[in-house]
């Protein structure tokens, strides 16, 4: 009880007082701290690694969601709710990839994803780069263990990086239009 009758300290300066309230609850955390459980992060990382054995199958199944998505594109074309469910798909994948242990897979799902987010019409983006970009996916998820899959994915992630770059006009000639759409906001 002593503690909560503790006073603030004031220290006085020539043209200012610093007042310092006593922290009453520094002592309480640290007791509440102490009874806890041990250090969270291992505790995070301990699950993190329980789920990791279902990393695979949650792969499989975010693949099979951009197979459809590219389905729905072959049947209707790039139309606006075919170009949303493909980028939400290849979105996922990418956001996914890497912490399901699949990190070429989102550098692939990124390449669609900027040749849909970039393209002055979408209607215009070949789905033979849709195809290839879907298959890379799934050849890279599903052949991930297979000798030298990591340097063929690699090669295959940046090859798809440097066709959406052409295929967007990024880094064309200065002379050659850029096929970007402008920008958001007046530069």
């Amino acid at each position: 009880m002593a503690e909560s009758r503790q006073r603030p300290r004031v220290t006085k300066y020539a043209d200012h007082e610093v007042i310092v309230v006593p922290n009453r609850l520094r002592k309480k955390a640290l007791t509440q701290a102490a009874a806890s459980d041990p250090d969270p992060v291992s505790d995070a990382e301990q699950m993190l690694g329980e789920l990791s054995a279902q990393f695979g199958s949650w792969m499989d199944d975010e693949c099979r969601v951009l197979e459809d998505a590219r389905q729905v594109v072959h049947r209707d074309g790039m139309t606006d709710v075919g170009r949303q469910t493909l980028f939400r798909a290849a979105h996922d994948i990418k956001g996914h990839g890497t912490t399901f242990g699949y990190p070429l897979a989102s550098d692939v799902a990124d390449s669609l994803c900027r040749m849909i987010e970039l393209a002055a019409d979408a209607s215009r983006i070949p789905l033979t780069f849709v195809d290839q970009c879907v298959d890379a996916v799934r050849a890279i998820t599903h052949e991930h263990d297979h000798e030298n899959a990591e340097e063929t994915a690699a090669e295959l992630a940046k090859e798809l990086r440097t066709l959406a770059d052409e295929l967007l006009g990024i880094g064309a000639k200065p002379d050659e239009p850029a096929n970007v759409s402008p920008p958001l906001a007046p530069e």
